[in-house]
């Protein structure tokens, strides 16, 4: 049964869980994890959610289902749901995992669920909103298999314990001093292998890595993949243990920044994904950035009226615009993908824009030289009418518009990310639609030099 979702066809889905709550709630008993009771969801209307998720009988399932949810998703669902049964969700969720939820509501409404929890756990999770939700305390979990290096591995067996019996994950287990400061950790294979009297500290290793709670959530990202880790501790400037990042939250970085990127890149956001059928809702979210497309392209139609003299003085050169200004689109948008992403995987630093931008220039000038020679050479045989200055045109201006697309390209993302702005917005609508003037204005006052010959 445990493909008792992806076996049903959408429509067949979507009329069992809007039957009676007898029918969805015995539907969703037989699904075997709250990921499938996700995928579930995701068949019908988010004003249907609340219903369906108080038909999931296991707190802790209907915790963890809401947990699993994406951030925009799981924001229209509070909206959705009573006080009393955002607590109850919180009590049963890890404490980033509350956090998230928490982060997600008014500060009136996150005050009365935070009055839901037990002090210790409230003071836990008020720590952790303190921090940004894209740094690494904005993604730490305070739970943690820690003990004393004073302790033996009968103490450390204990404390793993406890957390295994509340179905929290643990992979190793962190030593700290007496001020509770970092000081090894303790593989789990390691406590199986030893006396239970065994001293900790005999035991314990340098751990790989270590961050502070402020570090932005990517370069946590880029640790997780540098030393194949399953679990990262954070402390504080004085080196005291905090909490730890456990590679599930890692994964949902890396997913959710990939696809944060690809649907700006293609002027839209994750949002619409949640109007299914809802024509209006969905084209407000993918409107603005069309609205600064079209601006754009109003400008390049401005340009093209600029220059209507050239244009009528050899008409022929109406032909290519559109090949000039496709390829240099083309081009900046390859330049501003490959920098936007150096940028955010850490493979390419500040220090390190120059030399790209000066590489993405050679490189777009050999890119020009190769289309333009080809397409010029198209142009003087076949459009030219025996003016073979044609294609001298159409040459210089593919080798400088493609040159200079590139340029752009590489610029944009890095002055983006300098002045605070997501650089994945540049290797979208903006470069793409800027290289379009520039490509315009390049290729007609080429023509312009040329035009007595052209005639």
């Amino acid at each position: 049964m445990a493909n008792a979702v992806s076996d049903l066809q959408n429509d067949d889905l979507e009329a069992v869980l809007l039957a009676d709550d007898g029918t969805a709630g015995a539907f969703l008993r037989l699904l075997p994890h709250p990921a499938d009771v996700v995928e579930a969801l995701r068949a019908v209307e988010v004003r249907e959610w609340p219903r369906l998720l108080r038909l999931v009988a296991d707190e802790s399932e209907r915790a963890e289902t809401v947990a699993l949810l994406e951030e925009d998703e799981r924001s229209r669902l509070l909206d959705l749901l009573r006080a009393d049964e955002i607590g109850a969700l919180i009590k049963n969720l890890d404490s980033d995992d509350a956090t998230d939820v928490l982060e997600e509501l008014e500060p009136a409404e996150q005050k009365e669920a935070l009055a839901s929890l037990h002090p210790t756990e409230r003071a836990q999770v008020e720590e952790l909103l303190q921090y940004a939700p894209d740094s690494a305390g904005g993604i730490m979990q305070v739970e943690r298999a820690q003990v004393s290096q004073t302790g033996t591995v009968d103490d450390a067996i204990a404390r793993v314990r406890a957390l295994v019996e509340d179905d929290i994950q643990v992979y190793s287990v962190y030593v700290v001093d007496d001020e509770e400061r970092l000081t090894g950790v303790v593989d789990l294979s390691k406590l199986l292998l030893h006396r239970g009297d065994k001293k900790i500290a005999d035991l314990l290793e340098a751990p790989l890595a270590k961050v502070l709670p402020d570090v932005d959530q990517e370069n946590v990202a880029r640790l997780f993949k540098k030393y194949g880790i399953s679990s990262l501790p954070v402390v504080d400037k004085e080196g005291r243990l905090l909490g730890r990042i456990l590679h599930d939250d890692v994964i949902d970085v890396v997913v959710e920044e990939a696809e944060e990127d690809a649907l700006k890149q293609a002027g839209t956001s994750s949002e619409e994904l949640l109007y299914r059928d809802r024509v209006f809702a969905i084209a407000r979210v993918r409107l603005p950035w069309l609205i600064v497309t079209l601006l754009g392209s109003l400008v390049s139609a401005k340009l093209i009226h600029v220059y209507s003299g050239v244009l009528n003085a050899a008409i022929i050169l109406a032909a290519f615009v559109p090949v000039v200004t496709a390829m240099g689109g083309n081009v900046g948008a390859q330049s501003a993908t490959i920098l936007t992403r150096g940028l955010a995987t850490g493979r390419i630093d500040a220090s390190d824009v120059v030399s790209v931008v000066l590489r993405e220039i050679r490189v777009g000038l050999v890119m020009g030289s190769v289309c333009g020679a080809l397409v010029g050479g198209i142009a003087a045989l076949l459009f030219s009418d025996g003016k073979p200055v044609l294609g001298v045109v159409v040459f210089a201006a593919m080798v400088c518009a493609m040159t200079v697309a590139a340029t752009v390209g590489a610029v944009a993302p890095a002055l983006m990310k300098r002045v605070g702005v997501d650089p994945a917005i540049a290797s979208g609508p903006f470069v793409t639609t800027a290289n379009d003037s520039i490509g315009i204005v390049i290729y007609l006052s080429t023509a312009l030099l040329f035009l007595e010959r052209l005639r």
